[in-house]
């Protein structure tokens, strides 16, 4: 099972170049942020494979609306000329980033059919890694929405383009992945609590 646990090579590879693809593109915005989840997690996958997968499964949720709504304002609604740094950067993110999800998913696949062959195991403790992921990533949702909202309102007293609709649709899209992470933790975190209480 430990096998399983370690993503192979090629998709931490994967991951490393989604990150720096994306910082690329979404350089100066959110670049330190969620490729950078993809990027470490990439990285310390094989040391630590629950903590990593968490992250990378987080930089890849949390990267994709960004990415998806500045290819729509670039390409589906432009308004101007794009730069021409913006025009090579973002496909090529946006299509390692599509990529980095078929593996994923494809790989979870793998998993929770080996994990059916097997018999039940115990709910196994969360570390400290994921833990750290949701508290970060919680906080800085909750930071943002509060500038979004006041950005939000004051846009609505002039006029509210489609641009600006789109922007706060993709934050709630955002703040909704980070709530789905803090209730799967909490859930597993019950589960081993409980787990626990039986045996004693």
């Amino acid at each position: 099972m430990e096998e399983l646990n370690i993503l192979p090579k090629r998709v931490r590879r994967l991951a490393i170049a989604t990150g720096i693809a994306s910082a690329l593109a979404l350089f100066p915005i959110l670049f330190l942020l969620y490729p950078a989840l993809l990027i470490v997690g990439g990285i310390i996958q094989p040391r630590f494979p629950s903590t990593g997968r968490w992250i990378l499964w987080a930089g890849a949720a949390m990267l994709a609306p960004p990415l998806i709504m500045y290819d729509i304002m670039l390409f589906v609604h432009p308004e101007g000329r794009a730069p021409l740094n913006t025009t090579l950067t973002f496909p090529p993110a946006t299509i390692l980033l599509v990529w980095c999800y078929a593996e994923l998913v494809a790989n979870g696949v793998r998993r929770l059919r080996a994990r059916r062959s097997r018999a039940p195991a115990e709910p196994r403790p969360i570390g400290w890694g994921p833990w750290a992921v949701a508290a970060l990533l919680t906080s800085y949702m909750a930071w943002d929405f509060g500038g979004l909202l006041g950005w939000y309102r004051g846009l609505n007293l002039y006029h509210l383009d489609a641009g600006a609709r789109l922007a706060v649709s993709i934050h709630l899209v955002m703040l909704l992945i980070v709530v789905a992470l803090d209730i799967s933790l909490v859930s597993r975190e019950v589960k081993v609590r409980k787990s626990r209480m039986v045996q004693f």
